[in-house]
């Protein structure tokens, strides 16, 4: 029978205390309200008195929940990166960005974090009054900066030597001297053809920021008017509960907008046809015996500087491509781009000490950077630091759902129950996901596709225990085509197969299961208006009129959950729009207009130095203590690049600095 909920909390509290007696709930009731007990029934109860169906909610209010909610949730959901024309791969895309929201959201803030780094360092290149004009020293480093920014949204081929390949990608980038193709044309010089590609890559960077502007703002519009209704009826059941469904996505609004500093290109494939093209040219100008001895004089590199070149002959990791699949925008796992090992060096190296102007010396500061700091992982580096962006990305996952999570829990039947307990479900699913792929990666960053691999020892060990010493290993067996498969396969390639895409398909399906059952009211049931996942013995439901309410701290309670979700959503969102305008300078196609972009961004800075300075001051401090207590152990300054108006006097570039310590 299908129930009729309204009409039978009517009836059970009108004849509470006579006819339906034993229907009313005397066991322990922890959630209650003010320390108030309300009137309960029990579930056995509900189901004799209201019927044992579900209530599915009208078409007028379904259709209302669909056109307040669900169309801007999908709205948003359009505007997330996705892949062209490639139906699987946008469908792992769509499982990856429901289910584990705060893994993508980690990869999107560290991109942004990386390519607000090298934005800061243009800007810090020359005097905070100077503007040098298209074609100078300033604008081919700002051409380079882009074009690694670019490059750190693709993923490289894992067997490449992650030392040299760095030592690579320095030269292609920042080297000014090199002649491409054997030419000694103008024309053919390393600083024309990235000035080229620069120029191509900003024209086809995507744009459309306007389209994701507006589903943002139709998503706030939708929590708006959603926040009206609820606190328009206290207590009351459907308007609240659709309230938490909509914060319950509060991230993503936020994952959806870092797309747009995060931002690809309209041809990912092209993209990465051009920069493979960039850097085989490189690699090939530097295997030929006359290029190499024109550059080894212009240097003045003797053999031993040079040698590791030697490595780049080795056809096996070199051949083909270098830059293997587009990565960016926390598409794919374990992606953690080319740029930070790079720009981690040349900062540590001489740009933190240095400060503003450190361009001044154009020559010496090429070589500072070509040189960089020791990394003895390379481009396999995995920098600790990260952990900020990971607790931010978990900061406003779990804050915008624990917002949701506190509403319906404060909304009557006040508890634990269906709803309740399904937000904590996807909720320790993106937290567990995110656990495991941080877990895999720390641990196995700087072994993947090498003999340390767990599956290249694993298949080592398989070939020796049944491989024949006389007759060897017959190579159409079973056993030859296991070991060759797990020797083509990574160890954390495996888990993300059979463990992280499997429980981020599973977490996608049910957080839209729980969109889609509080829309058209599957909850409207007893066992899921109740309260039965909480501790007690047996269940109850609560079916007070939304007066009772009014007066016993709803109106609290309801005030901290949509505070909680809105300040984490809205300190997100204004971080986004932070790193949009401080770093729109450096992808601006217009040279001009990216001066006046940076002039902007410079007088911004300036007048919010108050903002940072104790955070400043506080790392600062921090730094000085670690040296004095690991007895100079350590570095006695920061290790990063910070904002200034004015150069620092003592600063001069006259010879390449020592690597000092982590």
């Amino acid at each position: 029978m299908r129930p009729d909920f309204e009409a039978c909390g009517k009836e059970f509290l009108a004849h509470a205390r006579d006819r339906y007696i034993h229907y009313v709930y005397n066991g322990t009731n922890r959630a209650a309200l003010d320390g108030s007990q309300p009137t309960l029934i029990t579930v056995g109860g509900c189901r004799k008195l209201c019927g044992t169906g579900t209530q599915y909610y009208e078409w007028k209010d379904a259709a209302n929940t669909i056109t307040t909610w669900v169309l801007p949730i999908i709205g948003l959901i359009i505007q997330a990166p996705w892949e062209s024309n490639e139906a699987w791969e946008t469908t792992l895309a769509f499982f990856r960005y429901m289910g584990s929201p705060i893994s993508v959201l980690s990869y999107v803030l560290w991109n942004i974090k990386v390519t607000g780094k090298a934005a800061l360092m243009i800007d810090m290149a020359v005097k905070y009054d100077e503007y040098p004009p298209e074609g100078s020293d300033f604008s081919s480093m700002r051409d380079s900066m882009y074009i690694l920014c670019i490059m750190n949204q693709y993923s490289i081929k894992q067997s490449l030597p992650p030392i040299e390949s760095e030592w690579l990608l320095r030269i292609a980038l920042f080297d000014n001297i090199l002649q491409l193709g054997g030419s000694m044309e103008a024309r053919d010089n390393i600083v024309a053809r990235r000035t080229e590609l620069a120029r191509a890559l900003r024209e086809g960077r995507k744009k459309g920021v306007i389209p994701v502007f507006i589903s943002f703002f139709w998503f706030v519009f939708a929590l708006a008017l959603s926040i009206e209704l609820a606190y328009d009826n206290i207590g009351g059941n459907q308007t609240a509960h659709n309230l938490a469904m909509g914060l319950l996505v509060g991230w993503l609004p936020v994952m959806v907008v870092g797309s747009t500093v995060d931002r690809n290109s309209v041809s990912a494939d092209s993209v990465r046809e051009r920069l493979n093209s960039l850097v085989n040219e490189v690699r090939d100008a530097l295997l030929d015996p006359s290029t190499f001895q024109r550059y080894k004089m212009a240097t003045n590199s003797s053999g031993e500087d040079l040698a590791w070149i030697e490595t780049l002959r080795e056809s096996d990791m070199f051949d083909d491509n270098f830059f293997v699949a587009f990565g960016g925008q926390g598409r794919t796992h374990f992606h953690y781009g080319v740029a930070h090992p790079i720009l981690s060096g040349i900062e540590t190296k001489f740009m933190a000490e240095y400060g503003r102007d450190w361009l001044r010396h154009s020559a010496t500061a090429r070589e500072a950077i070509m040189v960089g700091s020791r990394n003895v992982n390379g481009l396999k580096m995995f920098d600790l630091r990260m952990a900020w962006q990971v607790g931010s990305a978990a900061l406003i996952f779990c804050g915008a759902t624990f917002g949701s999570f506190f509403i319906s829990w404060f909304t009557p039947t006040v508890g634990l129950g269906c709803r309740t307990g399904g937000y904590l479900i996807h909720i320790v699913l993106a937290l567990a996901l995110l656990s495991i792929e941080v877990g895999i990666w720390f641990l196995t960053h700087d072994t993947t596709h090498t003999s340390h691999d767990i599956m290249r020892r694993v298949s080592t060990r398989l070939e020796r225990r049944f491989t024949d010493p006389e007759k060897g290993l017959r190579h159409d067996s079973r056993t030859h085509r296991l070991i060759m498969y797990l020797r083509s396969r990574a160890f954390r390639d495996v888990i993300k197969v059979l463990i992280i895409q499997p429980l981020e398909a599973f977490n996608s399906g049910w957080l839209i299961y729980i969109i889609f059952a509080q829309t058209f009211g599957a909850y409207q049931t007893c066992a899921c208006k109740s309260s039965n996942w909480a501790k007690g013995k047996g269940g109850f439901i609560d079916l007070q009129y939304s007066d009772f309410y009014n007066g016993h701290s709803v109106y609290m309670y309801w005030s901290v959950g949509v505070a909680l979700s809105c300040v984490v959503m809205t300190g997100g969102l204004c971080y986004i729009a932070h790193e949009y305008c401080t770093q729109g300078h450096m992808s601006t196609e217009h040279y001009e207009r990216a001066m006046h972009g940076l002039k902007w961004t410079r007088w911004y800075k300036k007048h919010t130095r108050f903002v940072r300075f104790l955070p400043n001051r506080v790392l600062g401090l921090g730094k000085w203590l670690g040296f004095a207590f690991t007895s100079g152990r350590t570095r006695r300054t920061r290790r990063s690049l910070v904002w200034t108006v004015y150069e620092k006097p003592r600063a001069s570039l006259g010879e390449v600095p020592a690597d000092q310590g982590p």
